[in-house]
């Protein structure tokens, strides 16, 4: 047990300790907003000196205007002489403590001989509560020291409908009390009413004093933003009761732990390590807070939680693919509590995503490309294209809850929290594919890829490998949960397979290169990273032949300021392929030309416009190109691998302080010469179902111990474990291979019986096929082939002559 103690305490040190300076973002004057940094808790969250806070879940605005309601902010306070009013301010510093979470504004007049020094912060624990304090201090003056503040809550909110201010005492202290509702809902189908939020607040004095008797003087003031009166009665109360501070201060120490991966060598680098850590895990919620919260987590949004209270700004506080894609990966490895969060909100929106589906003709759940409160639609009207063409978010999501499972192995939780959704996504594709006579494969139609720049294009080989992807792990899934699967028959799960393995592959085998879509010429401009997603993260076996010219030709027609991740995922890929000079050369890309001085504010911009402003999806590209890339971790079915780990550019060592699969967390130290792996705590027997490989050779894995190694590392689950864990042990997650003509699908293994029912399923899907040309084909949808009803007879008649034989 010492061992356990002593490694958490060193850990805990060794996080968060190394270098506080590289915590620290110093200026002299405020940056304009788009790159002030944010603050957030998983609750609320703000712009530092902003008049506006956003609660988690509360929008407001119908439809494609559905925005965070920008609700008041009360704990907005100010010193006069560096506020966000001033231009020039004199004797004003500012700074981000990242370590804290703090920001502080300090005023040193030595004509005056006083110190004030401002600290504004959400609290982690108290998650409802902003802490402003601001701290006198007497150097020469001997005289009465006065300082103006300003409370700047700017005008009436637009998206609220105020009740009358109230007093309120709570444990002996008053507050002033506002409640108020949201304007508008999403969607009256699926919203009834509008969101309650209240605040409480206290008006500040337009001048703090320090009197000639005192040499120095603390004020506090405690902002508390909830859903509901009770909740901020509560929270009020829990304030006046605990040590808030130290409170805030553990949970500080929580976050840093998981989060803070560090390198030595490059203090440059740290601190954009910092910053991006930072900046992703603000908009999470606490692993422990002072009172639940009646709100589930709603996701995160590209401008993360303080973000978004415009209409048709800054995302509006929207979930994307960013989400899935970009922003879960690291969370995963590193705080698969918020990543399980991440993924419960994708279940909270079920209802509006079958809708979906069937306004747009399809079966199954398709889930919006914009999602807020309801899960309806709302991406704004200007943008039709993309909730038109761009589907592949719904594959997107199945695939995180596919990676969310290879590092748990949690199959209780497979069977009670996603089965349907990994069903019902599996059926939306099977739905959406069309039958192509002159190939025997599936296409895939009026779609649109990664790449925005091109719209309704037919077999864009990112979506035809997630829905791929989502096809056999539905077979997979439903496998599992046939029990709760009630009606579902396994003829439908082998007709996700058959169906998947189907699905075409672009493929030029002159080039031995993938084309982006079917219509794609080579030299065409693209926005971002597409096709060589399939390396990373999709994890598409292919030649290395193959991934290196995907790379090389996508390199060359990729936009130079293009979205940030993508110069993260060409990182990983020349990784992948050995070349550490290009990617050292996309790494430095990835970060330098996106981030905004003085505070390492992520910008969605490679341009040096500022664009949306703390752009968190850039940060979670940027942690996997370290993680995933240079430590070289993956994720796969039954275990987790580190293959080659390397150090970034100009650095000594790498260090990731907590890494976590299957129930069991590890540090992983990489150096010069090799790497270390240091395990900590395990859930229950969690140690006993792994197998620990280093460097190939097998070795006892046992909690508290270091192994060393200098190749690679492999945790496993033991197969007779998987066994013992799954009563369906004949359940079998094939392998993601598509582009096979139905005809060469190996119909001999299968039984007469089970002949006579897949023909029989293949001239149903025929006929639904056909209905549903029909009906795109009436909505004006785009042509599609005319020869689907031929398919069955085909079929059947193939599969006749094999069983004749």
């Amino acid at each position: 047990m010492w061992l356990l103690t002593l490694f958490t305490v060193a850990l805990g040190v060794s996080a968060v300790c190394a270098n506080d300076y590289n915590f620290l973002f110093n200026a002299t004057k405020l940056p304009n907003k788009a790159v002030t940094p944010t603050l957030a808790n998983g609750h609320l969250g703000f712009v530092v000196y902003g008049d506006s806070v956003h609660l988690n879940g509360v929008y407001n605005g119908l439809k494609g205007v559905s925005h965070r309601a920008r609700i008041p902010n009360y704990a907005n306070i100010q010193l006069a002489n560096c506020s966000s009013l001033q231009t020039q301010p004199r004797n004003c510093r500012y700074q981000l403590d990242m370590r804290s979470g703090k920001f502080r504004t300090t005023l040193e007049d030595p004509a005056g001989g006083y110190r004030v020094q401002h600290e504004v912060y959400p609290n982690r624990h108290f998650d409802q509560t902003i802490v402003n304090r601001i701290h006198f201090r007497r150097l020469s003056s001997k005289q009465t020291i006065e300082v103006e503040t300003r409370q700047l809550i700017g005008g009436k909110s637009v998206d609220l409908v105020e009740e009358p201010l109230e007093k309120l005492t709570v444990a002996g202290e008053e507050f002033l009390l506002l409640c108020a509702k949201t304007r508008q809902v999403e969607d009256p189908k699926y919203q009834r009413e509008g969101h309650t939020v209240c605040v409480a607040y206290k008006q500040v004095p337009r001048k703090l004093t320090l009197t000639a008797e005192e040499t120095d003087r603390e004020f506090l003031f405690l902002t508390v933003f909830s859903h509901s009166r009770q909740e901020l009665e509560q929270e009020l109360r829990g304030l006046k009761a605990n040590d808030h501070e130290r409170l805030h201060r553990l949970e500080m120490d929580r976050m840093w732990a998981k989060y803070g991966i560090r390198v030595e060598g490059n203090d440059r680098l740290d601190r954009v390590i910092k910053a991006s850590a930072f900046y992703l895990s603000s908009s999470l919620p606490s692993q422990t807070s002072f009172q639940p919260s009646s709100y589930p987590f709603y996701g995160l949004s590209p401008s993360g939680l303080g973000r978004g209270g415009k209409k048709l700004a800054e995302y509006q506080g929207h979930s994307f693919w960013d989400t899935e894609m970009w922003m879960f990966p690291p969370i995963l490895l590193l705080d698969p509590q918020n990543a399980r969060k991440l993924l419960h909100y994708r279940t909270l929106v079920t209802e509006a995503a079958a809708d979906y589906a069937r306004r747009n003709g399809y079966e199954g759940w398709q889930y919006a490309w914009e999602s807020a409160y309801t899960g309806r639609e709302v991406t704004p009207d200007h943008c039709p294209q993309v909730p038109e063409y761009q589907h592949h978010i719904t594959g997107d999501i199945a695939y995180a809850v596919r990676l969310y499972y290879y590092a748990t192995g949690d199959l209780d939780w497979l069977r009670s929290d996603v089965c349907r959704l990994v069903y019902e996504t599996a059926r939306f594709w099977q739905s959406r594919v069309d039958y192509n006579a002159d190939t025997d494969t599936f296409d895939i139609g009026r779609i649109m890829g990664p790449d925005e720049d091109h719209h309704n294009v037919t077999n864009s080989i990112y979506t035809n490998v997630i829905a791929a992807h989502n096809l056999f792990f539905g077979a997979f899934v439903g496998c599992h949960c046939r029990e709760s699967l009630a009606g579902v028959t396994e003829d439908e799960f082998a007709q996700f397979l058959r169906v998947a393995k189907s699905i075409t592959l672009p493929y030029n085998a002159q080039y031995d290169v993938h084309p982006e879509y079917k219509e794609y010429t080579f030299g065409t401009p693209i926005k971002q990273a597409d096709v060589v997603l399939l390396g990373y993260p999709l994890e598409f076996p292919m030649k290395q032949s193959t991934k290196a010219n995907n790379l090389r030709l996508y390199s060359m027609v990729t936009r130079p300021d293009g979205p940030a991740m993508t110069w993260a995922i060409h990182t990983i890929g020349h990784l992948d392929l050995n070349e550490l000079d290009h990617a050292a050369a996309m790494f430095r890309k990835s970060y330098k030309q996106y981030l905004r001085a003085p505070f390492h504010v992520w910008s969605e911009n490679g341009d040096g416009a500022d664009g949306a402003g703390n752009f968190i999806t850039g940060a979670g590209g940027f942690l996997q190109s370290l993680i995933n890339g240079y430590a070289g971790v993956r994720l796969r079915h039954g275990k987790l691998v580190i293959a080659n780990p390397r150090l970034p550019p100009a650095t000594t060592r790498l260090f990731i302080p907590e890494l976590n699969f299957a129930g069991v967390k590890f540090a992983l130290d990489i150096g010069q010469s090799g790497f270390r792996i240091t395990f900590g705590a395990a859930a229950g027997e969690s140690f006993e179902k792994l197998t620990l490989l280093v460097d190939d050779l097998e070795r006892d894995l046992f909690e508290g111990c270091e192994y060393t190694g200098s190749k690679n590392a492999e945790l496993r689950l033991r197969n007779d474990q998987k066994a013992a864990d799954d009563e369906h042990s004949s359940c079998t997650l094939h392998d993601t291979v598509l582009g096979m003509r139905l005809a060469d699908q190996d119909g001999r293994l299968l039984s007469t019986t089970q002949l006579i029912v897949l023909s029989l399923t293949v001239g149903l899907l025929g006929v639904l096929y056909s209905i549903r040309a029909a009906f795109r084909n009436k909505r004006g949808r785009g042509k599609v082939s005319t020869d689907k009803e031929n398919m069955s007879k085909r079929l059947q008649k193939k599969q006749k002559n094999k069983s004749a034989k």
